[in-house]
Formats: C-alpha cells, sequence, structure tokens
C-alpha cells in the first residue's frame, strides 16, 4: 500500500503515495502501530475531490494534500435561514 525506503535500520511509510491517504486514515494500520491521535475531521467527498482537482492543476503535491483534515469552526453570529 505504501512506497517504502530502507533508510540504516529504519523504514520510511510516505502517505502521499498510499491510495486511500485522506479516505481512510482513520482505519490505517500504521496510526494504529504508532498510537497516533487524530487531529483533524476526515474530508468529506466533496471536499476531497475540490482537493483533488487541486493536485491534478499542480496547486499542490499528494503528500501535503494526504495530510489536510477538516475543522469545526464556531461561526458565532451565523443562523441558519428559515
Amino acid at each position: 500500500m505504501f512506497d517504502t525506503i530502507e533508510t540504516g535500520g529504519s523504514l520510511v511509510m510516505d502517505c502521499g503515495t498510499c491510495p486511500v491517504a485522506g479516505r481512510a486514515c482513520e482505519d490505517c494500520a500504521v496510526r494504529v502501530l504508532l498510537d497516533a491521535p487524530v487531529t483533524g475531521l476526515a474530508l468529506d467527498p466533496v471536499e476531497r475531490r475540490a482537493v483533488d482537482v487541486f493536485v491534478g492543476a499542480g496547486l499542490i503535491g499528494a503528500s501535503e494534500a494526504a495530510l489536510l483534515t477538516a475543522e469545526v469552526q464556531p461561526w458565532e453570529g451565523v443562523r441558519a435561514a428559515g
């Protein structure tokens, strides 16, 4: 699933080459092995498609895109219509 490079006894895993990067990070075995906390929300399908367009246009790299998460904003003083 990952491209790996052996570096003198270490193993580097590049999430940017993962075929499900950004879509299945919460269930990633690497996250479990490293006990890494989930720091953001997964992008929804519309957000992910938008990011994929940016990657395709060369505006951001695939490895950077793989690390993107959504955040909940407080939106004080804003109300839904209706």
